[in-house]
């Protein structure tokens, strides 16, 4: 049976920049929010925190839910339900962590966001958020880039 994977992410601001991670999935590369998987028994703001942790070396402060969006590949291989919560640094120190398709992490200057391929395609939307901008709504809806 096909289960839905919940994913926990943060939206990490400082200054003009909000922090990213890059994915390289052999020729793919692509930039998400720092996040994983929500683990049984985890909620999704502990999942966040950890994630973070595990693939930047940052110690964050997980705050409140900003967005939820869903990704579902026509053919039914997946569905992820992506929840993004506003964070805060406490601590560490910045690295790239040690899964394999873990490529860069950085903080990267909100200008340079429309340029980058990032899945789910939220660019414009982080980028209002790490601005003070509350969307007019939460939850995106379905959202799929192949």
């Amino acid at each position: 049976m096909k289960r839905i994977r919940v994913r926990a992410a943060v939206l990490l601001h400082q200054a003009d920049s909000v922090l990213l991670v890059r994915h390289q999935k052999g020729a793919r590369t692509y930039w998400l929010l720092p996040g994983g998987g929500v683990n049984y028994g985890e909620t999704a703001p502990e999942a966040a925190r950890r994630e973070v942790a595990e693939e930047t070396g940052l110690d964050v402060e997980v705050a409140d839910l900003l967005m939820a969006s869903e990704t579902i590949a026509p053919d039914g291989s997946r569905h992820v339900l992506h929840l993004v919560f506003k964070a805060s640094l406490r601590g560490g120190a910045l690295k790239v962590g040690n899964e394999e398709r873990l490529a860069e992490v950085r903080f990267v200057p909100l200008a340079e966001l429309p340029a980058l391929e990032f899945h789910p395609p939220i660019a414009e939307i982080v980028g209002e958020l790490a601005r003070g901008r509350t969307p007019d709504q939460r939850y995106l809806g379905r959202l799929w880039r192949a």
